[in-house]
């Protein structure tokens, strides 16, 4: 059986006690043409803060509202090699090929380098070395640190109270490359990956400050998004940490956030801000929609010898229920995440079930707690 699941016991959003159940599925997809089969067993995924990129791990999936859609890829030219080229991922209900509940677009660029144009001084952008192959991750998409401003920086211990101990590190992304502030650029690396609506150009790449890190472009992926990007820290109540006005913030002119998101509040006043949309994982444009588990999703541009790879969920869902004491009690199973791995070809798809447990049970009755699962 290639599901693992475990349950556990918290208070749901009335107060009450709730009892939830994570179940996580893998299937295979073998061939590329959409027809998953049963995958190998896996395990529930959980949080490791080792990882810098860690989203939180499958538990978080409890709290949120609706569906991530998380791709993991490289990009493929089946033309042979290519300067640049557009990659995809849409996500349509069953029988509308045309309309995307969901849509991310990513431009992809060879190797470029920088070098300064001898008679205004100004950077200048070689044009990009063809590819065929290109990784879809973080560390290709704008962001990362600015090694030269971050080891001249002096560092003090008022840092820590006014947050310059991160002044270098680009807040939307602090793994990627290209983030420029100190204006040494012969040890900048550029973007592979970018958001097309929002480009990185020669006038965008040295910030005028660190404060000016608002204007630099998004950072754009389809992987999971770690908890302390901006603009996922945003539904957490942190605000930016920048008094830019909101207009400034290319998340609001794309409408990822609603403008007064980006205020820089205190921390009480945050905490009164908070909203579940946080525990959202998947990077903007994949997550907003509760998918069924029966829809297709169409990824263009990540296989080497098709333009387009079509899963086709697999229609199936957990009949949940909680057992406790005597009692049975029914659980309704949410889709919160669908997780494609095209490298490995699997696609593993993370449900939540839960259910408020009645008032007064003791110790004894939580530990004897347990679930079943009916795959339906």
């Amino acid at each position: 059986m290639s599901a693992a699941s475990l349950h556990t016991v918290h208070r749901g959003e009335r107060g009450t006690p709730c009892a939830s159940v994570v179940t996580r599925r893998v299937y295979a997809l073998p061939a590329f043409d959409g027809a998953l089969s049963m995958g190998a067993p896996a395990p529930l995924v959980s949080a490791d803060p080792d990882d810098p990129t860690c989203a939180g791990g499958d538990l978080v999936a409890i709290a949120r509202p609706g569906t991530d859609v998380i791709v993991r890829a490289h990009a493929h030219s089946v033309d042979g090699p290519v300067p640049t080229m557009d990659v995809s991922v849409a996500v349509h209900d069953p029988g509308d090929p045309l309309t995307p509940r969901l849509f991310k677009r990513l431009r992809v660029f060879g190797d470029r380098s920088v070098t300064l144009d001898p008679s205004t001084g100004e950077p200048v952008f070689s044009a990009p070395a063809p590819f065929v192959e290109m990784p879809l991750t973080w560390e290709r998409a704008y962001g990362g640190c600015d090694e030269r401003a971050l080891a001249a920086h002096v560092p003090s211990e008022l840092d820590a109270l006014l947050g310059t101990e991160d002044l270098y590190r680009y807040p939307r992304n602090d793994v990627g490359c290209g983030y420029c502030v100190s204006g040494e650029l012969d040890a900048i690396r550029l973007p592979n990956v970018e958001d097309p609506t929002d480009l990185l150009t020669p006038a965008r790449l040295v910030l005028s400050d660190p404060d000016a890190w608002v204007t630099a472009p998004v950072s754009a992926g389809f992987a999971a998004v770690p908890a302390h990007w901006w603009p996922r820290s945003a539904w957490l109540g942190l605000g930016s940490g920048s008094d830019a006005p909101c207009d400034d913030f290319p998340e609001v002119r794309l409408g990822v956030i609603p403008p007064e998101r980006t205020a820089c509040d205190s921390l009480e006043q945050g905490a009164a801000r908070r909203d579940r949309r946080w525990f959202h994982t998947a990077p903007p444009g994949l997550w907003g929609e509760s998918l069924s588990g029966n829809e297709t999703v169409v990824l263009t541009g990540m296989h080497p010898r098709r333009r387009q790879v079509i899963v086709n969920l697999p229609d199936e869902r957990p009949g949940v229920t909680v057992r406790v004491g005597d009692q049975r009690l029914p659980a309704e199973a949410s889709l919160r995440t669908v997780e494609i791995d095209l490298e490995a070809g699997t696609v593993a798809l993370v449900w939540v079930a839960s259910v408020e447990l009645p008032w007064g049970l003791g110790r004894r009755d939580l530990d004897g707690l347990s679930h079943e699962i009916d795959w339906r």
